[in-house]
């Protein structure tokens, strides 16, 4: 990197696989992106080696920090991005985009947007704050304001999601996202909806909002997005409203696509996929996607070995399970097996059940992402692991934690919003390992599969 200039955007992403959903969209459109687990200073970007195949030095590049924000509670976001916010603002670039889940996960108790939005002006001062949610290549999409999201070939209304209306912490009960977010936050929120998208590069910012007390909090632009041709229309739209510095944007890695038409080039894959035997994968998610998904590779030979969370709950039985966790996983990996940890094949998994009815002062979830990241650290302090592969947002946060990993880049895809990574940390057994970061209800059945192959074999 020649200059500061040259950092077109910083991102705080609210959760561990959200975060590298916005690194491997810039990085497919061209931008290289650094995503970070703590905030760096920015010796540390011109600094940084690039162990993938980072562009020529003269285009933009983009960095952002990795976080935890959607599952606090509004005290907890406050004291937690505070001073992350204040760190990233150290840093010149021309957008700060706070990023969250594609369906809106956030609650006025957990993931308070609104909260959010509120410590970020304090460091990103705007008038105004774009919001972009819908992203066609994920099956999202808004539509008069209204937020809905495809399983299969089936499309629903969130608040009629067959997952997103249960979710055990944050259930869409509106689909309607201003009246969603007005249970987060007195911001006034401005549509523009399908019809006023063709005409959207006459309308300025303030002809959207209208008339607002200049002494309320800046207000929200909601963009309507239901086909891929919206996405440039509004990147162009907000390359143009913007400020020169630190604009604060909101939503889903559909601002990086929309951006990314403007400030990048659409990359094809340029790593072709490279298999890996042995693969680690490590499974906490206990969404039916990645059971079906774990199913898949069960049958395709991959070594199966389940922990028994029950048991991790007092000291003594969490010792006991990563002991042997660990021993039956290395004595696979040692004769070049694929092998899979995992702790539940799907909602339904009476694992699930049992912990569902336990007492919550003693079965505590955290725990078992807990014991998931010590088993993977142990695994890679005595077997030289090249490829690892993690399933589930707690999950992935505990292991990149527990192995000291300090930044990801982008290698390859596999999954829209689960890339296959490289990591960097000073432990030599992880510096360079190659690792995958998948939310619950990401990716095919195939998924794993291609993890282990090193690339969507649908893309070669």
């Amino acid at each position: 990197m020649k200059d500061k200039k040259d950092i077109l955007l910083s991102f705080y992403g609210d959760d561990f696989t959200g975060s590298s959903d916005v690194m491997e969209s810039l990085s497919l459109m061209g931008i290289p992106t650094i995503l970070f687990i703590d905030p760096p200073t920015l010796a540390a970007i011109e600094n940084f080696n690039w162990k993938g195949e980072k562009t020529e030095e003269k285009g933009p590049i983009a960095f952002g920090v990795a976080g935890i924000a959607r599952s606090l509670t509004p005290k907890e976001m406050t004291d937690e991005l505070d001073p992350i916010f204040g760190a990233i603002s150290e840093i010149p670039t021309n957008y700060f985009h706070y990023k969250i889940c594609s369906t809106l996960d956030s609650a006025p108790d957990i993931g308070n947007i609104g909260t959010a939005l509120d410590v970020a002006e304090k460091y990103f001062p705007s008038s105004f704050i774009p919001l972009l949610l819908g992203l066609p290549l994920l099956n999202r999409f808004v539509a008069f304001g209204n937020l809905f999201a495809r399983i299969g070939d089936e499309t629903f209304r969130l608040d009629r999601h067959p997952v997103m209306s249960r979710h055990p912490v944050t259930p869409m009960m509106e689909s309607d996202i201003r009246r969603h977010l007005a249970y987060q936050m007195t911001r006034k929120i401005s549509l523009v909806d399908f019809f006023a998208l063709d005409n959207i590069a006459e309308k300025s910012a303030q002809g959207i909002i209208g008339n607002k007390d200049n002494s309320n909090p800046a207000p929200v632009i909601l963009f309507d997005t239901l086909e891929d041709k919206h996405l440039p229309k509004i990147g162009q739209w907000i390359h143009k409203n913007s400020q020169s510095k630190h604009q604060l944007l909101l939503g889903s890695s559909a601002i990086e696509y929309a951006l990314g038409t403007v400030y990048g080039m659409p990359q094809t894959q340029k790593n072709l996929p490279h298999a890996v035997s042995p693969t680690l994968i490590v499974a906490g998610s206990c969404s039916q996607t990645t059971a079906d998904q774990l199913n898949h590779v069960s049958e395709l030979g991959y070594e199966m070995v389940r922990l028994l969370v029950d048991q991790v709950f007092d000291d003594e039985g969490q010792a006991e399970q990563i002991r042997k966790t660990v021993t039956i996983c290395l004595n696979h990996l040692l004769l070049g097996r694929n092998t899979v940890v995992f702790s539940a094949l799907g909602p339904s998994d009476p694992a699930v059940q049992n912990i569902l009815n336990a007492d919550q002062t003693k079965a505590q979830p955290h725990r078992i992402a807990a014991t998931q990241a010590i088993i993977t650290k142990k695994i890679i302090e005595e077997f030289p692991l090249k490829r690892l592969v993690t399933a589930g947002g707690d999950t992935s946060g505990y292991i990149i934690k527990e192995l000291g990993i300090t930044a990801l880049e982008f290698k390859n895809e596999l999954a829209p919003g689960a890339p296959l990574c490289i990591a960097h940390a000073e432990h030599k057994g992880t510096d360079g390992l190659d690792i995958a970061i998948k939310g619950g209800q990401n990716g095919t059945v195939r998924y794993f599969e291609f993890a282990q192959m090193g690339g969507s074999l649908q893309k070669v």
